[in-house]
């Protein structure tokens, strides 16, 4: 077996990463973000490209390094109950509760809705919505071949389109990038909205199969495994960098429209429909919405999928791969006809919260196993990032509150719970030194 490192290999599973987190639905964060922050563009960016692809390959090299899966790491990181909850809202999280939905919104929106018009009836999406998870489910149990040409064959597409849409944008700009937010604000604003792609809480389930890819190259040692992930990384980080880049340019060449940038953020699926119909007109417009609509199909099977098989095998069977599928499914199509706004809206708070309390878990990972897993390094500061984030959000409704959370190192940038976690992680592993954690059980089914 051939187990030297390559460039072909670097090659193949960088871009085979970039598939997995080039999901059609995160399309329509960068626009809105260069549209928004106008001069300060490139600054919201990078803050959205590390929060997007720099958590997710992370949270990659985070399972590839614990080897056993970041899942079994989490519970001897935490405990028992604890793990088993997060593991579970993270797989709603990307299925039923946003990701799924949020696809099927997003490709009525795209896909639908400019063909119907503004004066759209209400029940259109609905009716869309039926058919697209129809098909979800019809694939899902019998995906043959017709999966496999639309990831492909049609996501590749989208990806060529776009590049000439980025070109065109670049050639001919849409008009003159205005002064936008401040640059604090456009941090928080790109952090935020990588949140909302997902991409790293995808990653904790997809890694599953990064693991086989691997494998299958005929890589087998645990050291060469993370340096091929680490190096496909960057590949796919390069391949996310230029898609999302060039998009956020797009939005930030319209800045100067006032009208556009004040709702932006409350209809960024017709923010994006707008660039395409003005760069190449009507046509390009169907075009996208054909793509975009076969790519979000693709995640979508993938996602309720995944997140099938991940209840299953949380519950030990007791709830069945099929009628688990069937219920996700029947409620990401009622979730679905909120909206991409509101669906976007809800999920904001929530990610706002349990993005830090995975980042935490990811960051301490990488740490001696003596520490993360025998002392109270990782409790401690998980549940710092939690406590901190729930007051933050509720500082949103209670103004003393936030004026007292917004005294914390980092909170301009959102990322107020930063310092404080790694202080009680510090902490934690002082405590645990002097008293070690009693969970030894839990580990890897070693006797008690």
């Amino acid at each position: 077996m051939n187990d030297k490192l390559s460039f072909g290999k670097v090659f193949v599973l960088g871009f085979a990463l970039f598939a997995m987190f080039f999901g059609a639905g995160n399309l329509i964060f960068p626009p809105a973000l260069g549209i928004v922050t106008g001069t300060n563009w490139i600054v919201s960016f990078l803050a959205f490209i590390l929060a997007d692809a720099g958590l997710a390959i992370l949270a990659l090299l985070a399972f590839f390094r614990c080897q056993d899966g970041f899942q079994n790491s989490i519970s001897l990181q935490l405990d028992k109950a604890t793990s088993f909850l997060l593991i579970l809202f993270n797989t709603l999280c990307i299925g039923p509760f946003i990701a799924i939905p949020r696809t099927a919104a997003t490709t009525f929106d795209i896909a639908v809705k400019p063909l119907l018009g503004s004066g759209a009836p209400g029940w259109a999406s609905w009716v869309a919505g039926g058919i697209y998870f129809a098909l979800v489910l019809i694939l899902c149990l019998r995906p043959g071949k017709v999966v496999d040409i639309i990831g492909k064959v049609l996501s590749p597409a989208m990806f060529v389109a776009l590049l000439v849409l980025i070109a065109l944008g670049v050639l001919h700009p849409l008009g003159k990038v205005a002064p936008g937010s401040s640059p604090m604000g456009a941090v928080k604003l790109g952090l935020e909205s990588g949140y909302q792609t997902m991409d790293m809480l995808g990653a904790l389930l997809f890694a599953v199969v990064t693991l086989s890819s691997v494998r299958q190259a005929g890589i087998t040692s645990p050291k060469k495994q993370f340096r091929l992930v680490a190096l496909a990384g960057l590949v796919a980080a390069f391949a996310l960098f230029v898609v999302y880049g060039g998009l956020t340019f797009l939005g930030a060449s319209i800045s100067g429209e006032r009208g556009l940038a004040a709702n932006a953020l409350n209809d960024r699926a017709g923010l994006l429909v707008l660039i395409v119909r003005r760069l190449v007109g009507p046509a390009g417009t169907m075009l996208l919405g054909f793509i975009v609509t076969a790519a979000c199909l693709t995640t979508s099977i993938g996602l309720a999928s995944s997140c099938s098989q991940n209840i299953e095998e949380l519950t030990k069977g007791k709830l069945p791969y099929r009628p688990v599928l069937v219920g996700m499914i029947l409620f990401s199509y009622v979730v679905s006809n909120l909206g991409t706004t509101a669906i976007l809206n809800i999920a904001g708070p929530i990610l706002n919260v349990i993005f830090p309390v995975f980042i935490m878990l990811v960051i301490l990972s990488f740490l001696p196993k003596r520490i993360n897993q025998e002392t109270y390094s990782a409790p401690y500061g998980a549940l710092c990032a939690f406590v901190v984030t729930v007051l933050t959000e509720i500082g949103s409704y209670i103004q003393s509150l936030k004026l007292f959370m917004a005294r914390l190192p980092l909170a301009s940038v959102g990322l107020g719970w930063l310092i404080p976690s790694l202080v009680a992680a510090a902490i934690g592993a002082f405590v645990g030194a002097f008293v070690p954690r009693k969970h030894r059980s839990l580990r890897r089914n070693e006797p008690k």
